[in-house]
């Protein structure tokens, strides 16, 4: 059914809605939307639905100083977001496991050709899903300075479970944003994978991205952009999934960490090195 859906007019038009300031229709969206799903509003920054411009607004809402502490260490790498871990480990060679027994390439994911050269081979991964209840800011997982994004085309297929389990190559057919930086340790990557009604996607160093216009691989490079552990590094205009990268031997996550496991932003989730 998702393959017949027009993803990308269907999203533009969600965008529309959730962007409407008429106060009948945001504050309709905003209460819906909270009993729903649940949401933790006593986090955020603002606990007045009227103080919120619109839907997006709440949907991506910041949160107060005190409710995501970071995780101190300088080689300590903490979850960039609030979510659930799809899957995790080490990379087979150039392959990613999508979920038991389904795998997809890097170079893929990377939107590269076959052999076109990264560091990720035999390294490590983490991908992570955040629900529409989940805190929607995107955070850096350890210091880094941004060298290039890039802009990948793609369809906007669902990112829920079910999908991830019936969709081949699903993270590498989805538009999305690589976000490549430089530490201390070695390059990493994080990246934002776009779905089914996400509007675009809001960064701290380009301003909005609006992959839904976008029909080529756009290439950016950056003047070494200094980012915090912590830092904001973005947020999706609706929920989706963050996929983080390291090389072979540049990061261990934690041996405790399983698939389906709920994570905090600023959490600590293994070390550098």
């Amino acid at each position: 059914m998702q393959s017949i859906l027009p993803q990308h007019a269907l999203s533009r038009l969600v965008g529309r809605l959730v962007e409407c300031n008429q106060p009948a229709v945001k504050l309709l969206l905003m209460k819906l939307f909270l009993k729903y799903y649940d949401v933790n509003l006593s986090e955020a920054e603002t606990t007045d639905l009227h103080s919120y411009p619109n839907f997006q607004s709440l949907f991506t809402r910041k949160l107060h100083a005190q409710a995501r502490p970071i995780a101190m260490g300088e080689r300590v790498l903490v979850s960039p977001v609030d979510g659930t871990i799809s899957e995790l480990g080490e990379i087979k060679g150039q392959r990613i496991l999508q979920v038991k027994g389904r795998y997809y390439d890097v170079a893929d994911l990377l939107g590269l050709a076959p052999k076109e050269a990264h560091p990720f081979d035999d390294g490590q991964f983490m991908t992570i899903y955040l629900a529409p209840k989940d805190y929607h800011r995107v955070h850096m997982p350890c210091e880094g300075l941004l060298t290039k994004a890039v802009y990948v085309p793609g369809r906007l297929f669902s990112v829920n479970e079910k999908s991830v389990l019936r969709i081949p190559g699903l993270f590498a057919r989805n538009e999305r944003l690589i976000c490549y930086f430089d530490s201390p340790t070695g390059p990493f990557a994080v990246i934002f994978v776009a779905a089914l009604l996400v509007a675009g996607i809001q960064t701290q160093f380009a301003g909005r991205i609006l992959p839904n216009e976008a029909k080529d691989t756009v290439s950016t490079d950056y003047a070494a952009i200094p980012f915090a552990k912590g830092a904001e590094l973005g947020y999706f205009c609706y929920g989706s999934t963050v996929i983080v990268l390291f090389p072979k031997q540049s990061a261990q996550f934690l041996p405790q960490l399983v698939a389906g496991q709920g994570l905090r932003m600023g959490q600590c989730i293994g070390a550098l090195g």
